[in-house]
């Protein structure tokens, strides 16, 4: 799980590598207080370092152009919402770029793009619940971005009183059913109920599409990361190759498309091994004999 913050941090850190010089300058806000969604007038610390013309990027995402600066009261005028962003209030003492190379929209724009394309390579594993109803034999399932069910199955008093898991083996998952008559749209039709007695829970586990970088397992950030970055880098000249040395910061011909490339690979090396990696947790979900041939057939 990572917050849309840190996957951007990540991404630019990649982006810049490790030459400031690279980066967009910082600056950070002095307004004695927060900087309101309708404040036109911003303070700055380093006000000798902006110029009318210039863009100034808060950490919410939203732009604002420079209209005019006022050097002797460290301030100037902006015009708020620049490029379609949004106006929102940004707190005081935190961090704003000027001319951002990768703006946030970019940034997260490419991470999400990434994100929908995963499944159905890349998932997460979920559980869900419903209750049994003896007089029915069709289950409405309501939890977002189910996939796949792999397993039903549940908890039955072991001879030491303890619950063991029991599978249910006689059951099947229906999609794309019509959501007048079926909410959702996806459920679970049941033939049997093994011991389960009217109005007791069982579970089922299935696969979960991700949707945000929030839903991601901690191993699948850098998959997603990875994969921005080299859209990131189709349009625009990342200035991460540099040698150390060379002051006058040049790229080599050509570089920008090895890094692009470069990047793509271990994306896709990354996808590869994280999809090696759940078909194996896969084996270790609850499920009967008959299940697994069944999913094995259909696979």
């Amino acid at each position: 799980m990572a917050s849309a913050a840190v996957v951007r941090q990540r991404v630019k850190d990649y982006l810049y590598g490790s030459d400031y010089l690279k980066r967009s300058f910082t600056d950070f806000l002095n307004q004695d207080g927060n900087v309101s969604s309708t404040d036109t007038v911003i303070t700055v610390s380093n006000i000798n370092s902006w110029n009318a013309g210039d863009i100034v990027e808060f950490n919410t995402g939203e732009q604002a152009y420079i209209k005019s600066v006022s050097v002797d009261n460290n301030r100037f005028t902006v015009s708020r919402a620049w490029n379609g962003t949004t106006a929102a209030q940004v707190t005081d003492l935190t961090a704003i770029e000027k001319n951002p190379k990768f703006t946030y929209a970019q940034i997260d724009n490419a991470v999400a793009s990434i994100i929908d394309e995963l499944y159905p390579e890349v998932y997460i594993f979920n559980t869900g619940s419903a209750t049994a109803n003896k007089n029915s034999w069709y289950y409405t399932t309501n939890d977002t971005g189910l996939k796949e069910i792999l397993s039903v199955y549940y908890p039955r008093s072991g001879s030491l009183g303890n619950n063991e898991p029991w599978v249910i083996n006689t059951w099947k998952m229906n999609k794309h059913m019509h959501t007048s008559g079926f909410a959702n749209g996806i459920g679970i039709t049941m033939w049997d109920y093994g011991e389960l007695s009217h109005g007791d829970t069982f579970y089922y586990t299935f696969k979960k599409e991700i949707a945000a970088t929030t839903d991601l397992e901690d191993r699948q950030v850098e998959l997603v990361v990875l994969g921005a970055v080299f859209k990131l880098m189709g349009s625009t000249i990342p200035p991460s190759t540099n040698d150390a040395k060379d002051t006058r910061q040049i790229v080599q011909p050509g570089q920008e498309s090895r890094d692009s490339n470069w990047f793509l690979q271990e994306y896709l090396r990354s996808r590869k091994e994280e999809n090696m990696r759940l078909k194996e947790e896969e084996r270790f979900i609850l499920t009967s004999r008959q299940t697994r041939r069944q999913r094995t057939y259909r696979d």
